[in-house]
């Protein structure tokens, strides 16, 4: 993996400011902590109205209307449409399950923002034959990357997105799927496939984000598919945001908002050492930054995702742009009632850095306790505020 110092240049100077933000925030930003025993009562009930939104991100065990309403419940501000997951049908689906949540819960019509999420130049993994499984994958066996999407996987062989990257890869090279728990080394190629080494054991799941770190991968930003998803969907829908994956200029913005309603606002997704390189330029142009942790935590070392989460938060306060914190907040939560003690403080700390929005990602769209775990980033995000003195 490439060394972040002199991949990331043009973001280098902001993120060595970073180095003594600890400090900066306790001298610049009043906190209001409680007396040790009070941390031991009752949770704190915040006075005032919680200032950080929570984004959604909506799949097959959240769309029902009854779940969407019980998101409201639990505290939803922002309805996240993937379209990286299911077309325009089923993406307006969604938003008709949650008029019909309304219904049950009317005194919250019209409430809920909508945010779509482009594809952006991403690589994704293909499907298997039973849709929505996952395959056990052991460490040291071989397994083939196929450029041809209409094959369907198994444990042996995967299709994906991207037809280029039999000559984008070496021999030798390491390739991360599903945000780095499949982690994969290229042992060879051809016209149409990479064959390569399993490195670890993993379940490995359908429509899973592939990285290949340091390598720039030959694809636009907003392509023909991302002005579809704008035009055809985003637009009559009325979306409040459209989340930009895999920014990687201010170009890349100002090419987006070409196609967009005067009210949408643009979140830049920063994924990738692109992204970071072009950080000014990009805040500049944007409505916003998302600090997707996800991708960006394969292309750069990941004990520096902090640094670059606090100083993009950082910049983006001083610019006047909103902040989302994304990727893992509560992963736990997809198959546990509660998140780890790490998480929750990892929450708390987002708001702690300004974050105006969190985002809930797998944890809502294919957990086993969405509702819950909406309830629970609530609650933290509660007691958080309530040290700050806004």
């Amino acid at each position: 993996m490439q060394s972040f110092r002199p991949v990331a240049r043009g973001a280098h100077r902001a993120l060595c400011q970073v180095r003594s933000l600890a400090t900066d925030v306790f001298q610049q930003q009043r906190f209001n902590f409680p007396k040790a025993y009070e941390i031991i009562g009752a949770p704190q009930v915040s006075s005032i109205s919680r200032k950080t939104e929570i984004i959604c991100t909506i799949g097959p065990t959240s769309w029902d209307a009854e779940v969407l309403a019980g998101l409201i419940d639990a505290g939803m501000n922002v309805i996240r449409c993937n379209m990286s997951h299911g077309d325009h049908e089923e993406q307006t689906m969604k938003l008709e399950n949650l008029a019909k949540a309304y219904e049950l819960r009317p005194q919250a019509k019209g409430s809920i923002k909508v945010l779509m999420d482009t594809c952006g130049p991403e690589i994704r993994t293909g499907y298997f034959e039973v849709y929505n499984e996952k395959k056990r994958l052991k460490a040291g066996q071989p397994f083939r990357l196929l450029t041809d999407y209409s094959v369907k996987g198994d444990e042996n062989q995967v299709a994906i997105t991207y037809k280029d990257l039999p000559k984008d890869v070496q021999t030798g090279q390491q390739i991360l799927i599903q945000d780095g728990t499949v982690i994969l080394e290229v042992t060879g190629t051809g016209p149409d496939f990479v064959d390569t080494k399993v490195l670890n054991d993993a379940r490995l799941g359908e429509k899973k984000n592939v990285n290949v770190p340091g390598v720039k991968i030959n694809l636009p930003v907003v392509d023909e598919r991302e002005i579809k998803d704008i035009v055809h969907w985003a637009n009559p829908h009325k979306a409040d945001y459209i989340a930009l994956s895999f920014v990687q200029s201010g170009q890349d913005i100002i090419d987006c908002r070409k196609h967009c309603n005067s009210h949408t606002k643009i979140i830049a997704k920063i994924e990738n050492v692109e992204g970071l390189r072009h950080f000014d330029e990009i805040l500049r142009e944007a409505d916003g930054i998302m600090v997707a942790r996800g991708d960006l935590g394969m292309e750069i070392p990941i004990e520096r995702i902090w640094m670059a989460q606090k100083m993009m938060i950082k910049r983006c306060k001083e610019a006047g742009k909103l902040a989302v914190t994304a990727t893992e907040m509560l992963s736990s939560m997809e198959d546990k009632m509660f998140p780890t003690r790490a998480e929750a403080c990892d929450v708390a700390n987002a708001v702690l850095d300004g974050s105006d929005f969190l985002m809930l990602s797998g944890e809502v769209a294919n957990g086993a306790f969405p509702i819950q775990t909406c309830e629970m980033m609530r609650r933290i995000i509660e007691e958080a505020e309530h040290a700050l003195d806004f």
